[in-house]
């Protein structure tokens, strides 16, 4: 372990990680709760800086151990230093560039029941979602032209590194759509066109939930193929919900539909 200042070429990579969306596989954290997946799960650290001035408690002290044996690069810097690449106020102390691991459709094989983001934008969303589809055990998920990309350090907080630990392939629309079409997937659009309540389906067997972008919703083309249509009733002024709640919405329906013998 060296102890390095701003100035030192490795704190400068950091930044750069932070704000650069160049390094496809790497999201950075410090976040105490993805840092303890990131042990959990093995993740390996290709970069660690922890703050030497801080005090720990025994738990962090631990995790810190942790993390330190499964990483590349370890380097000690002053709380100062720290403060100016910090991502959460409440954080421990502790920043990591995580390597997220990576998955093709060969991953996807004996995968059942798939969520299909389709183009969304807002961090938040996305990482919410993530968390959502943590709790009900989905299969994976397929980020669909995506604006915010799955190592998005925003998606990694707001989903508590559930992005780290749910299977996750980014692809263009055309490739998804064929992947699904050719693997003889159920698609059920998260739109309220033409469809039915999103409580009479029974969501069994091989099945893919597509919600779409916050301000256009899904690919147009979605309608030109085999697909069912699936709507939330709503009798207030709105006519839509925010896409991470209607996705949550669905998941659960789907969930419990495919629990029921």
């Amino acid at each position: 372990m060296e102890k390095i200042s701003r100035s030192h070429e490795k704190f400068k990579l950091m930044k750069e990680m932070i704000k650069s969306k160049n390094y496809k596989n790497i999201t950075v954290t410090d976040d105490l709760e993805v840092l303890k997946i990131a042990v959990k799960e093995n993740l390996k650290i290709e970069m660690l800086f922890y703050s030497y001035e801080n005090e720990y408690h025994d738990e962090t002290k631990e995790l810190l151990n942790n993390l330190i044996n499964n990483s590349k690069e370890v380097y000690e810097i002053s709380k100062s230093s720290y403060d100016s690449i910090k991502l959460k106020e409440n954080h421990a102390g502790i920043i990591a560039a995580i390597n997220m691991k990576s998955y093709n459709y060969d991953d996807f094989k004996n995968k059942d029941f798939l969520f299909i983001l389709d183009h969304l934008e807002i961090p938040g969303n996305v990482g919410t979602i993530y968390r959502t589809l943590d709790s009900i055990n989905c299969d994976g998920v397929i980020l669909v032209d995506p604006i915010s990309k799955i190592n998005n350090e925003k998606i990694t907080s707001s989903s508590r590194g559930c992005n780290l630990i749910i299977p996750t392939i980014q692809d263009s629309y055309q490739n998804v759509l064929n992947y699904l079409l050719e693997n003889d997937y159920e698609i059920f659009l998260g739109e309220p066109i033409l469809g039915k309540n999103y409580q009479e389906y029974n969501y069994k067997g091989k099945i893919a939930i597509v919600v779409g972008n916050e301000r256009f919703g899904i690919n147009s083309d979605w309608y030109n193929h085999k697909a069912t249509n699936v709507f939330i009733p709503m009798e207030g002024s709105q006519n839509s919900l925010n896409v991470s709640v209607a996705a949550s919405i669905l998941a659960y329906e789907a969930y419990m539909k495919r629990k029921q013998a």
